[in-house]
């Protein structure tokens, strides 16, 4: 194993090392033909792939420099020209073949006084984007004056006031979106669009008002139960419940429960699904509720077919000896032996139907409703055998004790795995309550979502 990684590496450098002699073999043709550019950028290619190449090293050396000199001295036009722009991009792009080359230790030169003359066209083009950018957001258009004001950053990160600039142009837009929703009464939006401004001047305290505005407290009532399964109805309200607890939605609150019993208890008030506009406006009051929440069991079939065993009749098979009189050696035969094993099925089904209604406190109307259904099933089949289920066939025969024609026994690949599969499956059914509770969940997951999708300010 160590030879072959061995190898195999070797293989790599040889790879490497006739790659960057190829990229060297063609930088020196580029060279002789005074195309220096393409020479330099095969010299670079060739220290890529062996960065202890001398002869590339030696060319970048020659045809970097040559490359260099080139860019300074478009440099150097741009500046006496006083195209600050173009001044200040050469001179990095120069900066940065240089740091590129120097990644392979070969160093390249700038003269010294150049950088004055960096510095000097970088201050005249600073002031110049910088004047732009004011000018942009002074006619509030944030997204130009934010390009100039990136561009800023990216040639001086603290230069003047910028980076206080980026920050207003960034978040004025979104400030100002989020003061026009509280305007139109549109507090959700407003929630969020201040969370995204939270460090903005006062948008702390208007995302605060916003959630205070936007809240909708709804009073879950008592769920009815339209099925004879006693008390089923209590679970399907526990999991709203806890949905409702766990939820993430900032603007739905769920009025506490045992407020809503003992206030109900006193009033004498019975409130049901059928809740019309006066009962409603009724508990509204009584509750601090804009929307009551009431549920209802509709419908719920559950069956529980419990594991049973069935007697089959089959085959085991064993190895026996027998004296080869030819080859005067015993040889092993396989033998059959009739056997029974029991197999064993079993299922469970469940099938519910759930409805909810959202109902306005102020009007009465029918907010949301839905009736959501879910099915459940499990089911088991396998086999049990006391003897050697390795050795196991499935078959069928007469007689024990007795041979007769009609015994037959199942020895294919397909039939002989079938059996395999079925002494290896699962013997553990769902019961009928663990895939209830999954279905309430399921359904109640669904009903919950919906309610949290409904916005009273886009209705």
């Amino acid at each position: 194993m160590k030879l072959k990684n061995i190898l195999y590496l070797l293989a790599i450098l040889l790879v490497s090392c006739t790659g960057t002699k190829k990229m060297t073999k063609k930088a020196l043709a580029f060279e002789e033909q005074g195309m220096y550019n393409e020479a330099a950028n095969y010299f670079f290619d060739a220290l890529k792939r062996k960065s202890s190449n001398t002869d590339a090293a030696m060319g970048l050396k020659r045809t970097g420099q040559l490359v260099l000199d080139d860019v300074l001295a478009n440099f150097f036009k741009s500046h006496t020209s006083k195209e600050y722009k173009s001044s200040v991009y050469t001179y990095l792009k120069a900066v940065n073949w240089k740091a590129d080359a120097a990644v392979y230790k070969v160093n390249l030169e700038v003269p010294n006084y150049y950088i004055d003359y960096y510095n000097e066209d970088l201050g005249f083009y600073l002031t110049n984007i910088y004047d732009k950018a004011l000018s942009f957001l002074d006619k509030e258009d944030f997204d130009m004056g934010l390009s100039f004001l990136d561009e800023i950053l990216r040639l001086n990160p603290t230069y003047k006031d910028v980076a206080e600039l980026k920050t207003y142009a960034r978040l004025e837009p979104i400030y100002r979106k989020g003061t026009l929703a509280l305007e139109n009464k549109n507090f959700r939006k407003a929630y969020y669009l201040f969370a995204k401004t939270i460090a903005y001047k006062d948008s702390e305290e208007l995302k605060a008002y916003a959630l205070k505005e936007a809240q909708y407290p709804i009073a879950m009532l008592p769920f009815e139960n339209a099925t004879s399964s006693v008390n089923t109805h209590k679970s399907f309200e526990s999991q709203f419940l806890n949905l409702f607890i766990n939820n993430k939605n900032p603007f739905i609150k769920i009025i506490d429960r045992v407020h809503i019993e003992t206030v109900l208890s006193e009033q004498e008030l019975g409130l049901s699904g059928l809740v019309d506009s006066q009962t409603a406006a009724r508990a509204g009051d009584l509750f601090g509720a804009k929307a009551l929440l009431v549920g209802r069991l509709v419908s719920l079939d559950a069956k529980y077919n419990k594991p049973k065993a069935v007697k089959k009749k089959g085959w085991e098979s064993f190895k026996q000896k027998k004296f080869n009189a030819a080859t005067k050696e015993y040889d092993l035969i396989t033998k059959y032996t009739k056997v029974k094993y029991n197999e064993f099925e079993g299922s469970v089904y469940v099938n519910l139907t759930i409805e909810y209604k959202l109902i306005s406190t102020e009007t009465g109307e029918i907010l949301a409703t839905n009736l959501i259904s879910d099915k459940r099933k499990d089911s088991v089949k396998y086999i049990e055998y006391e003897g050697n289920t390795k050795n196991l066939f499935s078959g069928s025969w007469v007689s024990k004790q007795e041979v007769s024609e009609s015994d037959h026994r199942n020895t294919s690949y397909n039939d002989r795995k079938k059996i395999q599969n079925l002494l290896k499956a699962n013997k553990n059914l769902r019961t009928k309550e663990d895939l209830q509770s999954l279905a309430l969940k399921n359904v109640s997951t669904k009903a919950v979502a919906e309610i949290n999708k409904y916005n009273p300010e886009e209705n």
